[in-house]
Protein backbone atom coordinates (compact mmCIF):
# COMPACT_ATOMS: atom_id res chain seq x y z
CA UNK A 1 0.00 0.00 0.00
CA UNK A 2 1.20 3.47 -0.82
CA UNK A 3 0.61 6.92 0.61
CA UNK A 4 0.25 10.47 -0.72
CA UNK A 5 3.22 12.50 0.47
CA UNK A 6 2.34 15.75 -1.32
CA UNK A 7 -0.07 17.25 -3.85
CA UNK A 8 1.41 19.70 -6.32
CA UNK A 9 -0.31 22.01 -8.81
CA UNK A 10 0.26 25.16 -10.80
CA UNK A 11 -2.57 27.32 -12.04
CA UNK A 12 -0.52 28.90 -14.85
CA UNK A 13 1.51 27.00 -17.45
CA UNK A 14 5.28 27.32 -16.93
CA UNK A 15 4.76 29.06 -13.55
CA UNK A 16 6.20 27.58 -10.38
CA UNK A 17 4.23 24.72 -8.89
CA UNK A 18 3.02 24.80 -5.30
CA UNK A 19 1.83 22.36 -2.67
CA UNK A 20 -1.79 22.04 -1.58
CA UNK A 21 -3.05 19.89 1.30
CA UNK A 22 -5.98 18.54 -0.68
CA UNK A 23 -7.36 18.58 -4.19
CA UNK A 24 -10.53 17.66 -6.05
CA UNK A 25 -9.99 15.38 -9.04
CA UNK A 26 -12.83 15.56 -11.55
CA UNK A 27 -13.49 12.72 -13.99
CA UNK A 28 -12.76 13.74 -17.56
CA UNK A 29 -11.41 17.15 -16.53
CA UNK A 30 -8.38 16.87 -14.23
CA UNK A 31 -7.40 18.48 -10.95
CA UNK A 32 -9.50 21.54 -10.11
CA UNK A 33 -7.33 24.70 -10.12
CA UNK A 34 -4.42 23.00 -11.94
CA UNK A 35 -3.10 24.40 -15.23
CA UNK A 36 -4.18 21.26 -17.09
CA UNK A 37 -7.77 21.23 -15.80
CA UNK A 38 -9.85 20.78 -18.99
CA UNK A 39 -6.64 21.54 -20.91
CA UNK A 40 -5.01 18.24 -21.87
CA UNK A 41 -4.59 16.52 -25.23
CA UNK A 42 -5.43 12.97 -24.16
CA UNK A 43 -7.35 11.52 -21.21
CA UNK A 44 -4.19 9.79 -19.98
CA UNK A 45 -2.69 13.24 -19.22
CA UNK A 46 -5.21 14.30 -16.55
CA UNK A 47 -2.95 13.56 -13.56
CA UNK A 48 0.72 12.73 -13.04
CA UNK A 49 2.24 10.83 -10.13
CA UNK A 50 5.86 10.37 -9.04
CA UNK A 51 7.52 8.31 -6.34
CA UNK A 52 9.30 10.08 -3.48
CA UNK A 53 11.76 7.17 -3.44
CA UNK A 54 12.75 7.92 -7.06
CA UNK A 55 13.12 11.63 -6.25
CA UNK A 56 15.34 10.84 -3.26
CA UNK A 57 17.45 8.39 -5.30
CA UNK A 58 17.90 11.01 -8.03
CA UNK A 59 18.89 13.69 -5.50
CA UNK A 60 21.45 11.32 -3.97
CA UNK A 61 22.82 10.44 -7.41
CA UNK A 62 23.35 14.09 -8.43
CA UNK A 63 24.20 15.30 -4.92
CA UNK A 64 21.32 17.80 -4.90
CA UNK A 65 18.28 18.51 -2.74
CA UNK A 66 15.62 19.31 -5.34
CA UNK A 67 12.18 19.64 -3.78
CA UNK A 68 9.60 17.07 -4.92
CA UNK A 69 7.32 19.83 -6.26
CA UNK A 70 10.06 20.95 -8.64
CA UNK A 71 9.74 17.69 -10.58
CA UNK A 72 6.35 19.11 -11.71
CA UNK A 73 4.23 16.01 -11.08
CA UNK A 74 0.84 16.37 -9.39
CA UNK A 75 0.88 13.65 -6.75
CA UNK A 76 4.03 12.63 -4.90
CA UNK A 77 3.64 9.14 -3.42
CA UNK A 78 5.65 6.69 -1.34
CA UNK A 79 5.55 2.97 -0.74
CA UNK A 80 4.25 1.94 -4.16
CA UNK A 81 6.01 1.04 -7.42
CA UNK A 82 4.21 3.19 -9.98
CA UNK A 83 5.83 1.54 -13.02
CA UNK A 84 4.25 -1.79 -12.07
CA UNK A 85 0.81 -0.17 -12.20
CA UNK A 86 0.73 0.56 -15.95
CA UNK A 87 -2.74 -0.42 -17.29
CA UNK A 88 -4.01 -0.93 -13.73
CA UNK A 89 -6.22 1.11 -11.43
CA UNK A 90 -5.61 2.56 -7.99
CA UNK A 91 -8.06 3.89 -5.42
CA UNK A 92 -7.49 6.79 -3.05
CA UNK A 93 -10.56 7.48 -0.91
CA UNK A 94 -13.35 7.53 -3.53
CA UNK A 95 -11.03 8.56 -6.37
CA UNK A 96 -10.14 5.90 -8.92
CA UNK A 97 -7.23 6.49 -11.30
CA UNK A 98 -6.19 4.38 -14.26
CA UNK A 99 -2.43 4.44 -14.76
CA UNK A 100 -1.74 4.62 -18.51
CA UNK A 101 1.97 5.09 -19.11
CA UNK A 102 5.35 6.16 -17.82
CA UNK A 103 5.76 9.93 -17.93
CA UNK A 104 9.28 10.40 -19.27
CA UNK A 105 11.41 13.38 -18.20
CA UNK A 106 11.61 16.33 -20.55
CA UNK A 107 14.23 18.81 -21.63
CA UNK A 108 12.06 21.63 -20.24
CA UNK A 109 12.50 20.22 -16.72
CA UNK A 110 16.21 19.60 -17.33
CA UNK A 111 16.72 23.22 -18.43
CA UNK A 112 14.52 24.62 -15.64
CA UNK A 113 16.50 22.77 -12.95
CA UNK A 114 19.83 23.41 -14.70
CA UNK A 115 20.87 19.76 -14.51
CA UNK A 116 22.26 18.63 -17.88
CA UNK A 117 22.04 14.92 -17.01
CA UNK A 118 18.44 14.96 -15.75
CA UNK A 119 16.70 13.44 -18.78
CA UNK A 120 19.22 10.60 -19.06
CA UNK A 121 19.16 9.82 -15.33
CA UNK A 122 15.36 9.90 -14.96
CA UNK A 123 14.35 7.76 -17.94
CA UNK A 124 11.62 5.36 -16.66
CA UNK A 125 11.92 6.92 -13.18
CA UNK A 126 10.02 10.18 -13.46
CA UNK A 127 6.48 9.08 -12.76
CA UNK A 128 3.34 8.02 -14.57
CA UNK A 129 0.33 9.56 -16.33
CA UNK A 130 -3.17 8.71 -15.21
CA UNK A 131 -6.81 9.20 -16.10
CA UNK A 132 -9.48 10.04 -13.51
CA UNK A 133 -12.08 7.25 -13.65
CA UNK A 134 -14.04 8.39 -10.57
CA UNK A 135 -14.07 11.91 -9.08
CA UNK A 136 -13.35 12.83 -5.48
CA UNK A 137 -11.11 14.53 -2.95
CA UNK A 138 -7.53 13.60 -2.10
CA UNK A 139 -5.47 14.76 0.86
CA UNK A 140 -1.85 14.49 1.90
CA UNK A 141 -1.47 11.31 3.97
CA UNK A 142 -4.23 9.38 2.17
CA UNK A 143 -3.64 5.70 1.46
CA UNK A 144 -3.31 4.34 -2.07
CA UNK A 145 -4.73 0.89 -2.82
CA UNK A 146 -4.27 -1.21 -5.94
CA UNK A 147 -7.59 -2.49 -7.28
Amino acid sequence: MGKIEAINISNISEANTFYVNQAYLEKGKGIVNDRYYENFKEKKEQVTLISLEEINAFNNQVNQNIEPKDFRRNIIVSGIDLNKLIDKQIKINQVILKIHEICQPCKYLQDRLKLPSLVKLLVNKSGVRAEIIKSGNLSVGDTIKKI
